[in-house]
């Protein structure tokens, strides 16, 4: 592929007319609940720029966003993904494992700044795994109350709404959402010494099991 021009470029108005013609294209077959911030559409992008279908090229100041950027199409990942699909294309880990999930379990052990020993399990999106997050939590500990940080953003899942803090966009209309769920203080430079007193004061939570002893949780 020959190497993108890193400057920007304006070929037609936008959106162009190609760009027009996806836009019938998409009116006509994609939920109209499923918006996108640029008027265009991308066809390649390489380090800072991106090229929609009319030729235009853009600054991307979106990088990536919603997944993890690791730069646009980057030599050694474009490399990694034409060789890995060559021999095998992905297939469930539960069903037929390969050495690929466990080399990434032992890098973001070795990445965490955690003691001990770490065990991974992976999940298709931020949502999925702050899902399963809570059904580990929840059968380790037998409790059902999840606390989440005010200002937090989680997902968008029934339970992810739930423990998601801004109703706009993310949670307005979408009720009812998962019960047992609740907000705490966010640290801060200036608050964290505040926020601690409180959390001192915090009563024993209702849904204590009788079998624990009458302490206050950390």
């Amino acid at each position: 592929m020959a190497e993108l021009p890193q400057s920007r470029h304006l070929a037609t108005e936008i959106p162009g007319p190609k760009a027009q013609e996806l836009a019938k294209r998409r009116a006509s077959f994609v939920a109209a609940g499923v918006s996108s911030l640029m008027g265009t559409y991308a066809v390649r992008s390489q380090d800072g720029i991106v090229e929609d279908v009319d030729g235009n090229r853009l600054i991307d100041l979106g990088s990536g966003i919603a997944v993890t950027s690791v730069g646009a199409s980057a030599p050694a990942v474009v490399d990694a993904v034409q060789t890995q699909v060559a021999e095998l294309t992905h297939t469930c880990f539960m069903a037929t494992p390969y050495e690929g999930y466990i080399a990434v379990a032992e890098k973001l052990a070795e990445l965490a700044p955690i003691n001990g020993e770490l065990r991974t399990a992976l999940f298709n999106s931020g949502a999925e795994a702050v899902e399963n997050a809570v059904k580990i939590a929840r059968t380790h500990t037998g409790r059902q109350a999840v606390a989440a940080l005010d200002h937090a953003y989680h997902g968008r899942t029934t339970l992810t709404m739930a423990l998601t803090a801004k109703s706009m966009p993310y949670k307005h209309g979408f009720g009812p959402f998962a019960p047992r769920s609740t907000g705490s203080p966010a640290p801060t430079p200036t608050g964290t010494s505040s926020m601690a007193r409180q959390q001192q004061s915090v009563p024993s939570p209702p849904w204590r099991r009788a079998s624990e002893p009458e302490t206050s949780q950390p």
